[in-house]
């Protein structure tokens, strides 16, 4: 045997001395921890048929709201029959909810990790409505002490679902965070502290949204901050509030717009396709809900330039990465509405002036589409052409089906050559082909 080859063996030998070594310092694992292993595999890796979702997932879901709603009518029942004093119906609700959260530590070790969520969510429910009923009923804490113990119980989900990375249990404790103003409510208006919280969840939720791919909270945070918003402007909303809501109206539409961006990790790890999909969501809902806040916060005379500030926004945002084609087709609707506010406002105090108002809405939506399409085709975007088709498919419409019933007969041939000459000239120039678009 040659000295290299004896070396090399010797050398081989050596390393499987090691492996063994090192096998042996490792604990055999156990049955039940190799449970725990599997438990924490992502649900996606095992497709669930329709009898498991059914047993535990729905009938979860089902029996947490079942117990919340038992313990708010033993309260009740305890309360009208004088079981207990005010001091011992809280103490044992808070007991009992501490007791829960710490048993439900004991499912979660065994690797029943959705159990034990569930047990979270029960406990974290108990928490709030005892603490709603020490401060409504009993009145044995203040709005402030009990706020703020509420927003304890909902920090300490949120840092436990960070620290687990469970969406799961983030979402309970987003649901936990988003009702405490309605716990609390007592019949007056607090506009400042409420946006004021709602920012601090809002904030809480995104920063979620930085670490973990949840995107859904980001949309659930929305979704419950416009319903806020909406019930607050309908029952308390009046002109000497306007600044206060015209703030808070703009810094939750930057929130929200800084979504995709604050996102920007989250894409590979959640799958793209379900990520971006909820993001434009996100997106879209925000712009829509931006523009109803110019119609009802905003004067006729106002509100074109207000929707001009907003166009100007998203045709910042368009110039980004994320979403351009979003923020741009989000831009271009603000500046349609824009025009026309500005169409409305100026029609609006001239008598007899309706079927002016929808001869000059027409002409604005045939001349917005040519001018996007033939920018679309100097700058060759696709995403330009296509709202320039997509605002000529809205002038034939008004065409047909406003201006053919409301304008006088003069006007409808106005109209109807006006968009005729259009269509063809826009016909002839995708026949020529210019771009090439045919053989693409």
């Amino acid at each position: 045997m040659e000295p290299g080859e004896q070396e090399l063996r010797q050398e081989i030998a050596a390393l499987k001395r090691r492996v063994a070594r090192l096998e042996a310092a490792l604990p055999a694992t156990s049955a039940e921890e190799g449970a725990w292993v599997e438990a924490q595999r992502p649900a996606a890796a095992a497709k669930e048929d329709l009898e498991t979702r059914i047993g535990s997932r729905l009938f979860n879901r089902i029996g947490i709201v079942a117990v919340l709603i038992g313990v708010a009518w033993f309260l009740k029942i305890a309360f009208d029959n004088r079981w207990l004093g005010s001091v011992g119906k809280v103490s044992a609700g808070l007991l009992a909810g501490l007791g829960l959260y710490a048993w439900s530590e004991r499912f979660g070790r065994h690797g029943y990790l959705a159990f034990s969520y569930s047990l979270k969510a029960v406990a974290a429910g108990l928490l709030y409505l005892s603490l709603w009923a020490a401060w409504s009923l009993f009145h044995l804490l203040s709005l402030p002490v009990a706020a703020a113990a509420m927003i304890l119980v909902t920090a300490g989900n949120g840092l436990l679902a960070w620290k687990r990375e469970s969406e799961l249990l983030a979402f309970y404790a987003a649901i936990g965070g988003y009702l405490t103003p309605l716990l609390l409510t007592n019949g007056q208006n607090h506009g400042a502290p409420l946006f004021s919280y709602l920012l601090l969840l809002n904030g809480s939720a995104l920063a979620l949204l930085a670490a973990r791919p949840w995107p859904r909270l980001a949309l659930g945070a929305f979704l419950a901050t416009t319903a806020y918003a909406i019930g607050w402007y309908a029952v308390y909303y009046s002109e000497a509030q306007f600044g206060m809501t015209l703030a808070f109206a703009v810094i939750f539409l930057l929130v929200f717009a800084a979504t995709p961006y604050v996102a920007r990790g989250g894409v590979a790890l959640a799958g793209e396709a379900r990520f971006s999909g909820i993001l434009v969501t996100v997106a879209v809902l925000n712009a829509t809900f931006a523009l109803v806040e110019i119609i009802f916060l905003f004067d006729i005379g106002t509100r074109g330039w207000a929707a001009l500030a907003l166009a100007a926004l998203f045709f910042a945002l368009a110039r980004t990465k994320r979403l351009a084609g979003i923020h741009l087709l989000t831009a271009t609707c603000f500046v349609l509405a824009a025009v026309g506010f500005g169409i409305h406002s100026y029609w609006a105090g001239t008598p007899n002036s309706a079927v002016d108002e929808q001869i000059s809405y027409s002409a604005w939506f045939m001349l917005a589409g040519a001018a996007a399409l033939a920018v679309g085709f100097w700058r060759r975007s696709s995403a330009l052409r296509w709202q320039g088709l997509l605002l000529l498919c809205l002038s034939i419409g008004k065409v047909f089906l406003v201006d053919m019933r409301t304008l006088s007969q003069g006007f409808r041939v106005l109209s109807f050559l006006g968009l005729g000459a259009l269509l063809l000239a826009v016909s002839f120039v995708y026949q020529r082909d210019w771009l090439n678009l045919r053989a693409r």
